[in-house]
């Protein structure tokens, strides 16, 4: 009898440990679980109409570092620095063009003219980028927060526009802008009609009496 309940003993513990011992395996071998939570929402729509003329690709690194000191008093006076900084690859697509709804267009019947003023210069229409963290050094006294990787994020964006401005986009886009002029004076003179610009000053002038490097640029 002894003999019985020692083996029944030997085998309830055999496999009360292979049940722990799976259950230990299991958790540690676990799936993970990944639940994202998206919401869209559309807030206006708005009618434009802008012309994309150039389009450029940028690749830069921007670096930023902050610094914050702290001053203890006790026992004597001492600063403490405390740094972080951000390493970020930023690569995008910078879209340079011109707001046509800014432009006015008037039609003279009786000198059969149609008459262009107010014609915008160049300007960004779009930034559209990406960001890849480098690299992220950080003390413990100074951290990097979510509203960091925001103001990064928007930083990284203005850096691409504004190496847009110094580029030659703009030039660029000028000199494609006046292309588009230039056919529609084709398609008005076909109709026996004239085009003229409106300068600044209020004078106005036929379009072929202007530079061409000068057409957008009013």
């Amino acid at each position: 009898m002894r003999k019985t309940f020692a083996l029944a003993g030997a085998i309830g513990l055999f496999f009360a440990g292979f049940l722990g011992a799976y259950a230990w395996l299991g958790r540690g071998e676990a799936a993970e679980e990944q639940i994202v939570n998206s919401s869209v929402l559309l807030e206006r729509v708005q009618q434009v109409c802008k012309l994309v003329t150039v389009e450029g690709q940028f690749s830069e690194l921007y670096d930023e570092t902050n610094i914050r000191k702290f001053t203890v008093y006790v026992p004597m006076p001492s600063t403490f620095s405390f740094s972080k900084q951000a390493i970020l690859k930023v690569e995008g697509k910078v879209l340079v063009g011109y707001d046509l709804s800014k432009i006015r267009v008037t039609a003279d019947s009786t000198r059969r003219q149609v008459l262009i003023s107010n014609i915008p210069e160049p300007e960004i229409l779009s930034v559209d980028h990406q960001v890849a963290y480098k690299n992220l050094s950080e003390s413990f006294f100074n951290t990097f927060s979510a509203e960091d990787y925001t103001r990064l994020n928007a930083n990284a964006k203005a850096m691409l526009a504004q190496k847009a401005r110094e580029s030659r986009l703009m030039q660029e886009a000028a000199l494609e802008g006046n292309q588009l002029l230039e056919i529609m004076k084709f398609i008005v003179e076909a109709a026996g009609w004239t085009l003229a610009v409106e300068q600044p000053a209020g004078a106005v002038v036929p379009i072929d009496s202007l530079p061409a490097e000068r057409l957008l640029q009013q």
